[in-house]
């Protein structure tokens, strides 16, 4: 992401086209804090992502596309989407980002290995190359040939508004698929919840650290409800890999939900916590926090699931034995 920021500010960018395998919430977040909003009224920008295996979220992808001068298409997009599993014929599996200025004509491209979530974009560890066109020849030699091979790819892809309500139904019966929903066996040893967006509490230029809980979620905490007149339930301590042990507010909204505050993502390693699943393990008498992004989850959660359940918004939540 710093390469990304460094060559936009460089060239002063006007122009930018995006190819990354697939798109989370999170690299959604990342990346609009990092360029700053107003990239969206300064830039045309295009993306082509892929929705291979159904890891791209298709909130992600419906976020970008509400942003203005924006396009976005999916490689192989139809065929995909009508797919078992969403398996691709051909896997699409670049990490790009290539960017213009039409006035001064400098161009320059970031290729790298992290695809477009937090932790490809910013916390994993990653390598790639950045170059910048000094001349024709610079750019007739080491941009050109990767230009013109995405340009290809973005004439024959499709438009994003074409498949995103199927694949979005289909994703969802996917994952709901994957849920071991039973009633618990054995002892629970935590519980979790899909964060969704996160809305920017802290202003527009940090990750948000409050997301909304279904009524009655304060159970899990062992907390139970607040005294007549008063929105505090009570106090949750956390602790997490990385930073001190923090101790947040846990409070009744005004929609019938409740509101969590959590320890601030920057901080703690999480970066954002938008479009993660929260995991929240029991420890004496504090709580561990984990944020990691959905597909990780079903991996080394998806077989411990217990009394999953959903959110009118579709959020799900539940435990894990």
């Amino acid at each position: 992401m710093s390469e990304i920021a460094r060559m936009r500010s460089q060239i002063t960018a006007d122009e930018f086209f995006g190819c990354y395998a697939y798109a989370t919430q999170s690299g959604f977040r990342t990346f609009e804090l990092s360029v700053g909003e107003d990239f969206w009224a300064r830039t045309k920008s295009r993306w082509l992502f892929g929705i291979d295996y159904g890891r791209t979220d298709p909130r992600a992808l419906r976020e970008i596309a509400n942003r203005a001068h924006t396009e976005v298409r999916i490689f192989d997009g139809r065929f995909v989407a009508k797919q078992a599993g969403f398996f691709p014929r051909r896997d699409f599996h670049p990490k790009v980002a290539m960017m213009d200025n039409a006035t001064s004509g400098q161009r320059g491209i970031v290729l790298g290995s992290g695809n477009f979530s937090y932790n490809g974009l910013q916390r994993s560890v990653e390598a790639g190359s950045t170059i910048i066109a000094a001349s024709k020849s610079d750019f007739d030699e080491h941009i050109a040939p990767v230009r013109s091979v995405f340009e290809k790819l973005w004439k024959t892809a499709c438009p994003l508004q074409d498949i995103v309500e199927s694949y979005e139904a289909r994703r969802t019966g996917l994952i709901d698929s994957r849920d071991k929903t039973r009633l618990t066996k054995g002892s629970v040893t935590g519980f979790w919840i899909e964060a969704g967006y996160v809305t920017k509490n802290r202003g527009s230029d940090k990750p948000g650290n409050q997301i909304f809980a279904p009524n009655g979620f304060r159970g899990f905490f062992g907390l139970e409800k607040g005294k007549s007149g008063s929105t505090l339930i009570g106090e949750i301590v956390f602790e997490t890999d990385t930073g001190p042990n923090v101790t947040k507010n846990y409070r009744e909204n005004d929609n019938h939900m409740e509101k969590l505050t959590l320890p601030m993502p920057e901080d703690h390693g999480f970066g954002v916590y938008d479009g993660k699943v929260l995991v929240f393990e029991p420890k004496d008498k504090r709580f561990f926090l984990t944020a990691i992004e959905l597909g990780d989850f079903e991996l080394v959660y998806g077989h411990r699931l217990a009394n999953v359940r959903k959110m009118t918004q579709g959020r799900r939540f539940g435990e894990f034995i």
